[in-house]
């Protein structure tokens, strides 16, 4: 069971509800340079802004990520925009039902049930966070560190679906980076989380208000959904481009015409 102050939340994608786009058949057509060895955007955000979004007591992962990714692409890119815990509730309840009006006086609440990404990235791109929507997502290929190091540095982040271990909650507890352990404890549950950067061991991710170090060993041993968005928050008005340099709107028209 998650840890006080920690809670899970991220489900399964249902079947049939698959992603709207593919980012592997974007970048196997593109002649694209090798991603860099080193991405690190969090520096935009003190350690101390990210912010919980509640989801030390309910199972809010999933919107707590999206919040996240909004007030880094807006960070890098323009004025930040933080989300009011209010918006971040309500979105999780649009998603999922949650009622905050039927938790009960031990705090469990039957409607407190999380969600799964593909709902979430449907629901940000038709609805909205705060005023901000996103123009798509996509699929990114789940074998290949060098897909998932392209979506964080093209697209700003990517948002992850993880089995979190039970040694994964106890290194989080003691400040120590996700690593593989021999006895990991078994699953505690399905977690989502917001990459931003990585490097030559491993990638950092957001969760809980703080970074989270996790080895590539780890990252490919317990992710199991990893998603790209297209955002108009992950661009620059003045040049037109994304903070790494692409032109985000050839990017969307480009997409569009591999996914059919």
């Amino acid at each position: 069971m998650p840890r006080p102050g920690m809670m899970l939340g991220c489900n399964p994608r249902p079947a049939g509800l698959m992603a709207p786009l593919l980012m592997s058949k974007y970048l196997s057509v593109l002649t694209l340079v090798p991603a860099p060895e080193k991405v690190y955007r969090e520096y935009k955000i003190p350690d101390d802004a990210w912010g919980m979004f509640d989801n030390d007591t309910i199972g809010d992962c999933t919107c707590a990520a999206i919040a996240h990714m909004l007030m880094l692409f807006t960070a890098h890119t323009g004025s930040i925009v933080i989300p009011d815990l209010k918006s971040v509730i309500d979105f999780y309840s649009g998603a999922s039902g949650y009622d905050p009006t039927k938790t009960r006086p031990d705090g469990s609440n039957p409607t407190d049930v999380g969600c799964d990404l593909a709902t979430i990235l449907n629901r940000w791109r038709d609805v909205g966070l705060c005023g901000h929507k996103i123009v798509q997502w996509a699929d990114i290929d789940l074998t290949s560190l060098e897909a998932q190091k392209h979506g964080i540095h093209i697209f700003g982040a990517t948002d992850d679906a993880v089995n979190l271990p039970v040694s994964a909650m106890e290194q989080f507890q003691a400040n120590q980076d996700w690593d593989l352990l021999p006895d990991d404890g078994g699953n505690d549950g399905g977690h989502s989380v917001s990459r931003f950067g990585y490097g030559g061991d491993g990638a950092t991710c957001i969760t809980w208000a703080r970074r989270q170090p996790g080895s590539w060993a780890w990252w490919q041993k317990y992710l199991f959904e990893c998603t790209v968005v297209i955002t108009k928050d992950w661009l620059n008005n003045a040049d037109g481009l994304t903070p790494s340099g692409f032109p985000i709107d050839t990017l969307v028209a480009d997409l569009k015409l591999l996914a059919a």
